[in-house]
């Protein structure tokens, strides 16, 4: 049965498979079912690890994520109380956030610890007491009596009088207070030279990772920093809601940019290359029922689809306009000859061409990454469905005039007929390249820190910077978790931990510790610290009794009911803004800060404690995964060696990869050069480069006849990929840029390579010739 017969049924069964792809989007896009996904880190694995660590990451990541932090600035007392009153008014009328709450209410905070005060002791009251010293005891309390401003009462003497919770919380107000800081109306607020500045905690309602709700609290965020600025208020903010907002304002614009510019590049092209626009509308054909049946199965599969998978999605049109540039150059040489006619005897060559570039995103599929294998998913149904429809569309249409623009590049099929006509100089040029190229790698260098995932602003660095340095909030994101069979085993690992960490911190390599231990002690300690206090002896109590004119019994039953009062638990402390380092009844981070290499804090670990750097495993692990995908790139070209030796024979192999693996070489070697550190991106973009580079050589084998055309054709193709991909080296983020990068500088190695070395096979495009006569 002849090809031909089978075309209207093929096409009319294609329309049908579009028809009913479009039907279900639609129904999905009404009934609000499609998710786009803007978590940069969804892109990546989930860590193996214990599960008990997993949820700790995730209740931490949870804590930071879902908090916008706001510091106003303003010149008088007057105009900060104004702005904070206009912040709860803004937040009253609002459901974008979190009713605003004081960070901690002072007084409230301090009633509640003095209802348990009887186990609270300051350091060196416990210290006084073990010693024995109970002289160096009562003479502290007798000075602090005499300290101006020092606010006394009988019912302070009568509950208690040696003053010790007083020294308490002095003690624990220097501890964790930074020294410029005051609480007022239960904020954070600083008075200095520089004027005065408050801090506020906002509260998501939805995820910062919600488009809508991003675009919501955008203008919310500007309606409120107007009004500030109308009654004289500077506003700074940070969090992860506004990084992540201009990372989706930046993978906005950039699909734009790259489908902008890759749509004109295409149109510059087909102009050249066919003196017609109607290539235009038939790859607007390919590229959107592509890109439609990609997302529907994307989406179908993943259950949502990520803004990534978008911008790489958006230049698709790069790749898959190579078969139709291919064909309609070969249809242009045979213009009297029906379309099908023409397509038959080059199918194959298309179908590899297809099947080569499609391997680079199989191999993708084998990497953990989520975020790949949905990209490799999504490129691989888009080209197929792409290349489905150019190969329905394009025969039924009539021949176009590619002839100037083969007359203006037939410098190319000079040169490769130059080349091939001397073996001498072709396998010198293999030589040079292949020894400057290797050469080169030793200077290659890789930065795998995971912070490059995402695009930065410079403003929003500084904001960042400005609220942390002001408020001393340069926490990082290390911590310890701690963990306890019972309350008790889990306060005194704290405090076993806390004391190493002290150690460090007066050595100075440690600048910050945050633990609820340093603010509430274990219920072990409370009971050592009172029964400290029952072992003062009557004598020591009567002198101080004495000496302060207080009556002797009260003194004296004042110890007597020690035991009877309740010790602070963490119930008491939950209002608290260290509150949250305790996840749950078994476990209790310890947040530190520090330039104290990891590994001296890693010794500090054991089966109870471990210590948890989130940003440095991640990096780890994104280094660990571009080691294997660096071995998965070998694999992939043995496997496409093997793949083309069963199909075009094993003499064939050679000539097929070498281009391709010089242009590799190439690539690296070129950005040793430029000094451009490679990352996980930099070697999945050398699998996309297999494809492509692979499909020149092929075409090249297979156009013997028309060596002039298959040239033309192909560097319409290289030109389309650069406009496609290459632009994506212009990404803000530089992971992206890397992988652009990568594909930019290989597919112009690969096409050069292709085209000085590949060797066209006369014995096949004979049979490919008698086939078309026939």
């Amino acid at each position: 049965m002849h090809f031909s017969n089978w075309q209207n049924k093929l096409t009319a069964l294609w329309l049908t498979v579009l028809l009913m792809v479009a039907a279900s989007l639609v129904t999905a896009w009404l009934k609000q079912d499609i998710h786009v996904q803007t978590n940069i880190f969804a892109l990546l694995p989930k860590e193996h690890q214990d599960p008990r660590l997993e949820k700790t990451q995730d209740y931490v990541s949870q804590q930071l994520n879902n908090q916008v932090f706001l510091v106003v600035d303003a010149d008088s007392n007057q105009r900060l109380a104004q702005a904070t009153q206009l912040l709860r008014q803004h937040m009253a009328a609002s459901t974008l956030w979190q009713p605003l709450k004081p960070q901690l209410d002072t007084e409230k905070f301090a009633q509640v610890l003095y209802q348990h005060h009887a186990g609270l002791l300051s350091l060196d009251d416990i210290q006084l007491l073990k010693n024995q010293d109970y002289t160096g005891l009562t003479e502290q309390s007798l000075l602090q009596v005499m300290s101006p401003g020092m606010p006394l009462s009988a019912e302070l003497f009568q509950k208690d009088p040696l003053l010790l919770f007083p020294r308490f919380a002095v003690g624990l107000s220097s501890q964790n207070n930074h020294q410029n800081i005051e609480m007022e109306q239960g904020f954070a607020t600083i008075h200095d030279e520089k004027g005065s500045s408050r801090f506020f905690s906002l509260n998501l309602t939805e995820s910062p990772y919600n488009i809508d709700y991003q675009q919501r609290t955008a203008e919310w965020m500007q309606q409120l920093d107007a009004d500030l600025k109308k009654i004289g208020v500077q506003s700074h903010w940070t969090g992860t809601l506004l990084f992540t907002a201009f990372g989706t304002q930046s993978a906005e614009k950039e699909i734009s940019t790259i489908g902008l510019g890759s749509s004109l590049g295409v149109l510059l092209l087909v102009w050249f290359g066919f003196r017609s626009l109607r290539p235009m509308l038939t790859e607007f054909i390919a590229v959107s029922s592509g890109s439609l049946v990609a997302f529907a199965v994307t989406h179908w599969l993943f259950g949502e689809i990520h803004l990534m998978t978008l911008v790489f999605g958006a230049s698709l049109v790069g790749v898959c306009v190579d078969f139709s540039f291919y064909f309609m150059a070969l249809q242009s040489q045979h213009r009297q000859v029906d379309g099908f006619k023409v397509l038959k005897p080059v199918l194959p060559s298309l179908f590899m061409g297809l099947m080569t570039t499609l391997v680079a995103y199989v191999f993708l599929t084998f990497t953990p990454f989520p975020g790949f294998k949905q990209i490799a998913v999504f490129s691989i149904v888009g080209l197929s469905a792409a290349w489905i429809t150019s190969i329905l569309l394009l025969p039924r249409l009539k021949a176009l005039n590619a002839q100037p623009a083969i007359d203006t590049l037939r410098f190319i099929g000079r040169a490769r007929d130059f080349m091939l006509s001397h073996n001498t100089l072709r396998f010198g040029m293999v030589a040079v390249i292949a020894l400057v190229s290797m050469s080169s790698l030793y200077f290659l260098k890789s930065n795998d820190d995971i912070r490059n995932l995402q695009s930065m602003d410079q403003r929003l660095k500084q904001e960042d910077q400005y609220v942390r340095q002001r408020f001393g909030q340069q926490q990082s994101s290390d911590y310890f978790v701690v963990h306890g069979q019972n309350q008790q085993q889990l306060e005194q690992q704290e405090q076993q931990l806390l004391a190493q960490l002290q150690i460090l911190q007066v050595q100075g390599k440690l600048q910050s510790i945050q633990a609820i231990g340093q603010s509430i002690p274990s219920m072990q300690t409370q009971h050592e610290n009172i029964q400290l206090l029952h072992q003062i002896p009557v004598s020591a109590l009567t002198d101080y009794a004495a000496a302060m004119q207080l009556n002797l019994q009260d003194v004296l039953k004042w110890q007597q009911q020690l035991a009877m009062q309740k010790p602070l638990t963490l119930a008491d402390f939950s209002q608290h803004p260290l509150a949250f380092l305790q996840p749950n009844a078994h476990e209790r981070l310890v947040m530190v800060q520090g330039t104290i290499p990891a590994q001296q804090l890693k010794l500090l670990e054991n089966s109870q404690v471990h210590f948890v750097q989130p940003v440095q495993r991640l990096s780890q692990l994104f280094q660990q995964h571009r080691i294997q995908a660096q071995y998965l790139l070998l694999y992939a070209l043995l496997a496409l060696s093997i793949g083309l030796a069963l199909i075009y024979g094993l003499k064939s192999v050679v000539a097929l990869v070498l281009p391709v693996s010089l242009a590799l070489l190439s690539t690296f070697a070129v950005q040793a050069w430029l000094g451009v550190e490679i990352n996980l991106f930099s070697i999945m973009g050398t699998f996309l480069i297999i494809g492509i580079g692979v499909d020149y050589a092929i075409f090249y084998r297979h156009g013997h006849d028309h060596p002039h055309v298959v040239g033309m054709a192909l560097f319409l193709c290289m030109m389309s990929t650069l406009l496609g991909f290459g632009l994506l080296s212009f990404s803000q983020t530089y992971a992206i840029h890397c992988f652009g990068l990568t594909v930019l500088l290989g597919v112009i190695f690969s096409f050069i390579y292709a085209t000085l070395l590949t060797k066209a096979d006369h014995q096949y495009n004979i049979i490919l010739k008698n086939q078309q006569d026939s």
